[in-house]
């Protein structure tokens, strides 16, 4: 059972209802600090901490907001389109399901991290706290704590000896006091010896060894507790858990180990005793195991940091030995380098990006569409960024209206290279010259103006080139446009190639020809036309005389043959075409023919193309 959605409305930095795709997948964050990376990570922990406690969530409404309303919420889907929701007035979130990953304690943050880190040089490594009072807080069992959580095993017996005794109190001697905490004692330190004490089944440590055995290779460690006594008067001794460290088989208990071993090796100890105690307790949540690494990535090293990934992907571990197989991991960072790192190794896994926005967080992820990103990264002001998704924006809607031979791109060296923006821009324009129409030069130029001023800057990471928010909103709109332009519509109704024979009597001149290019009936604005007419003259006679001249009585042959070759491998506009059989008309003293006599004299399969067109637009 995984999580597919996150709606997250005015909780915490978000100003406004967020719904962010996860679909079941582990997830990896990169959000810069208030960008609001650690209120996403705070929302998940709050749904699943609602599942045992009462939340209060108007506290946690966004601070900023005064319109008066009660609709912080927080709501996730589940696999099988399960949906459950904690709001300022309802909670769906006291399942058996929720509240069993609840006790897992699987939310960690660097912060967690530090209580292996701030010991003085006198105090030994104790991780009591970080233990008992986080990881294994919620840490139930019938055999190790009796069905009592180890948390509440230890507030009893804390709260016990806090208590006086004397007249008027529930104990009016120290011996009653003495035996009511020594049977809480016990329950709790049977409860700390079944964990920490080496032999016994449950032991911790080992599984905390095979983490780190990953994490910092010839890293070892031992646990050893310090169990609860109680004095004649009812009072505890403090308990501890102390570590006891073993580097390359050298123990390090009597050097300092906080100050032997390097922050990244302290840091694996944290994390592998973290995700120890997780594992440990994943049986007692069957169906929902989330496993949240909130900025936890700051105390490694870069050699660590690819240990944590690899070990939490288990990429080459057969799937029935997969620790984590179960578990949706979330990570978030703030270091852009490793979360492009993290992509390069993590496969399959969702990246998600959150900005600091002006209205809240920007929220980036692949269910975006370029114009979403690009409105996301001017609204974080990251206009280089924003610039880049117009100009992919811009090519795609480029791509979408233009027809396939449009799209073509340049030949270099055999291989084919996809058209550039500039080159889409003119073929845009193309597109409506080839089919005989007027270009709409206003979107055209804007196109260009942006290509230069904005996009092809950020194409070649020229960070120098002045990005300006206004132009940057120009953009949006000129893409807008681009989007609502319909394309004019062509059908072909003579393909290139076509074969007609010319005859024109009243020069007593006949031709064969061959048209240039496929000849289309043209849709725009509920306006029909026809696309330029070019052709090839293959073959002419004029009085008889094969390829002659255009003047002169009686007709001679051109003798030039580079000329002739010239001529017939040269397409005419139907309109050149005309120019040059009026010269004969004029030097033979007879009227000039205009197009509709050409087009009606222009005969292919008992069809003039007069006849053609006439019958395409009907």
């Amino acid at each position: 059972m995984k999580i597919k959605t996150i709606s997250i409305n005015k909780y915490k930095a978000f100003t406004k209802e967020e719904k962010i795709p996860i679909d079941e997948k582990n997830v990896f964050i990169y959000g810069e600090n208030g960008s609001g990376k650690s209120s996403f990570y705070y929302a998940l922990k709050d749904f699943f901490q609602s599942s045992v406690e009462p939340i209060d969530m108007a506290s946690l409404r966004n601070y900023t907001l005064t319109d008066g309303l009660t609709d912080c919420s927080i709501e996730i889907e589940f696999t099988g389109t399960i949906r459950n929701i904690l709001n300022e007035t309802t909670k769906s979130t006291n399942t058996p399901q929720i509240s069993d990953a609840n006790r897992l304690k699987s939310f960690l943050t660097y912060k967690h991290l530090l209580g292996i880190h701030n010991v003085k040089i006198s105090q030994e490594i104790d991780v009591f706290e970080l233990v008992v009072n986080g990881v294994l807080k919620h840490f139930k069992s019938a055999t190790i704590t009796g069905g009592v959580e180890l948390g509440v095993l230890w507030l009893d017996l804390l709260n016990e000896h806090k208590k006086d005794y004397g007249s008027g109190k529930e104990f009016y001697f120290a011996r009653q006091k003495k035996a009511s905490v020594e049977r809480k004692a016990i329950a709790f330190n049977n409860a700390i010896n079944k964990l920490f004490l080496t032999g016994n089944p449950d032991y911790l440590a080992p599984g905390v060894n095979k983490i780190l055995e990953k994490l910092s290779p010839g890293l070892k460690i031992e646990f050893n507790r310090h169990t609860v006594t109680v004095n004649e008067w009812g009072y505890i001794t403090m308990p501890k858990i102390i570590l006891e460290v073993e580097s390359q088989g050298v123990s390090l208990n009597t050097k300092a180990p906080h100050f032997s071993l390097n922050e990244a090796k302290l840091s694996a100890i944290a994390i592998s005793i973290f995700l120890g105690a997780i594992v440990k307790q994943s049986p007692f949540s069957k169906e929902i195991k989330p496993l949240f690494l909130d900025d936890i990535l700051i105390g490694l090293d870069n050699e660590n940091r690819l240990k944590l990934l690899h070990l939490l992907q288990e990429k080459d571990v057969p799937t029935a030995d997969k620790v984590f197989k179960d578990f949706q991991i979330f990570i978030t960072t703030y270091d852009r380098h490793w979360y492009e790192v993290a992509k390069l190794n993590l496969s399959n896994w969702k990246f998600i990006e959150f900005y600091k926005g002006t209205n809240g967080p920007e929220i980036n992820h692949n269910q975006k569409t370029n114009i979403e990103r690009a409105r996301c990264y001017l609204n974080a002001y990251d206009f280089p960024a924003c610039a880049n998704y117009l100009r992919k924006e811009c090519e795609n809607v480029l791509k979408e209206k233009l027809l396939e031979t449009y799209k073509v791109g340049k030949g270099i060296k055999g291989l084919v290279k996809p058209p550039d923006l500039e080159t889409l821009i003119n073929r845009l324009k193309e597109y409506y010259e080839d089919l005989g129409l007027e270009p709409p030069f206003n979107l055209v130029e804007s196109l260009q103006n942006y290509k230069s001023i904005l996009f092809n800057p950020m194409s070649h990471s020229d960070l120098e080139s002045p990005i300006y928010k206004n132009d940057l909103e120009l953009a949006f709109k000129t893409i807008d446009d681009l989007q609502k332009i319909v394309l004019p519509t062509r059908k072909i109704i003579i393909s290139k190639g076509t074969l007609f024979n010319l005859t024109l009597p009243t020069i007593n001149y006949s031709a064969e020809i061959v048209t240039a290019k496929d000849i289309y009936l043209v849709e725009h604005n509920a306006i029909k036309s026809i696309s330029p007419i070019d052709i090839f003259f293959k073959t002419w006679r004029r009085e008889g005389v094969e390829y002659a001249i255009p003047t002169g009585s009686p007709a001679i042959a051109y003798a030039n043959a580079g000329l002739l070759d010239r001529i017939k491998n040269s397409p005419f506009s139907i309109e050149k075409a005309i120019n040059g059989l009026n010269i004969t008309c004029n030097d033979r003293g007879q009227a000039e023919v205009i197009e509709e006599e050409i087009l009606k004299a222009l005969v292919s399969d008992g069809k003039t193309v007069f006849d053609i067109i006439d019958e395409s637009k009907k």
